[in-house]
């Protein structure tokens, strides 16, 4: 008689482990493969020639606008400087408090925002970037333009290390440059910003191989920071501007697409020492905040609930796994794994290392969960139609 061989299936659990193990691994591996390709800002060696513009806009930031425009006026290794800072219809002094902080300072102006209100179908801050490029139809189309959030805090060289970085790639191989991020290092305070604002550097950091995705024009793999972007003024209406992703709630990573689909490439780097921003100064503005720009992230709601439970199975499953599995080996593996590749995101993106940052990164878990709730509240606010920022509706 013929034996009949029984195939085992393969239980539950093991899926789970192999699931978690891959993405784990995968997200180390990817890691270690960018820290070698992108660096934080250094100061540059040599002054940056030709005009430079900053971009700055501005609703109800008279907590940070002085700081910001200190910053900006304290710029060094940039002969040609100007700022224009867009005050949105703010409703607590940020203009006054902007003037102050300027001085007398001709180099800085700011604009007020009352005189053009903003046009439906616009969000509040492409509308104010779009305001402010239009102070520029007299400028050279080879005016570099950098794009700064009024929450940055910025060291004296970091526009000449930026501007520098972007004039660098025109000589380098692959499209011509349209687009340089600089991913601000997360300052965090409250343990929910601990928890997850670090991921926003690390997402991309372990999952895209930057070497490769610069030298590509998928939109598939474009990403931004829209705290500091700098581009050329030429390229930057050549794209459309802020009209292109006029509506759009995540408009840097819309125009990061915006330049690819036009056959520029976009390239990421690292604030480091030079580039810093608290971006949330509360948990509700932190809840507020990823409502808003995980809104489109994953393709519509049944990609944001794919992404939840990706989340939970592949980075919160192992706990359980640990606590409760008999073979606790492989869970523990994947712990090990995501917590080394969190170290080394933060290392590069701050420049440095904390003790809190190696505490923060054993934490992986509990970080993937509360941005696994933060992108389920996103999705039912999505769905029931009440997005909102800074007072404005942008559903």
């Amino acid at each position: 008689m013929r034996r009949r061989t029984v195939r085992r299936r393969r239980r539950p659990s093991a899926v789970v482990d192999a699931f978690a193990l891959a993405l784990a691994g995968s997200g180390l591996g990817m890691a270690v493969v960018n820290a070698r390709h992108v660096h934080p800002l250094r100061a540059p060696t040599h002054p940056v020639t030709g005009p430079v513009v900053v971009l700055v806009p501005a609703r109800d930031e008279a907590e940070v606008i002085a700081d910001v425009v200190a910053d900006l006026r304290a710029q060094r290794g940039v002969a040609d400087l100007r700022v224009l800072i867009y005050d949105d219809e703010s409703g607590d002094g940020t203009a006054e408090v902007a003037r102050r902080a300027i001085d007398g300072d001709d180099r800085v102006v700011v604009i007020d925002g009352a005189l053009t209100p903003k046009s439906p179908g616009w969000t509040g801050k492409a509308w104010g970037l779009h305001r402010l490029t239009a102070e520029l139809s007299d400028d050279a189309p080879d005016t570099r333009v950098c794009l700064v959030d009024a929450d940055v805090r910025l060291a004296p060289d970091a526009i000449a290390a930026a501007v520098a970085v972007f004039d660098s790639l025109t000589d380098a191989p692959g499209p011509p440059p349209g687009l340089l991020s600089v991913w601000p290092a997360q300052i965090v305070g409250s343990t929910l910003e601990r928890m997850v604002q670090p991921l926003l550097f690390w997402s991309w950091f372990s999952m895209l191989p930057q070497a490769i995705t610069e030298q590509q024009l998928r939109t598939s793999t474009a990403v931004a920071n829209g705290q500091f972007l700098t581009t050329r003024l030429g390229v930057y209406r050549d794209v459309g501007g802020h009209r292109s992703v006029a509506a759009e709630p995540a408009d840097d990573i819309a125009l990061a697409r915006v330049f690819r689909r036009a056959g520029m490439r976009t390239v990421n780097r690292s604030g480091g020492h030079l580039v810093r921003c608290r971006m949330y100064r509360s948990g509700a503005d932190l809840r507020g905040g990823y409502r808003r720009w995980t809104a489109t992230e994953f393709g519509g709601a049944r990609g944001s609930w794919a992404v939840v439970a990706a989340l939970l199975v592949g980075h919160v499953g192992p706990v359980a796994r640990t606590v409760l599995g008999p073979r606790r080996t492989p869970a523990t593996l994947a712990l090990t794994m995501g917590a080394v590749g969190r170290i080394i995101a933060r290392r590069v993106e701050t420049d440095s290392l904390a003790p809190s940052d190696v505490i923060d990164a054993m934490a992986h878990p509990v970080s993937m969960a509360a941005a696994a709730a933060l992108i389920a509240d996103s999705a039912v606010h999505t769905r029931a139609g009440r997005l909102e920022w800074k007072g404005r509706s942008i559903s």
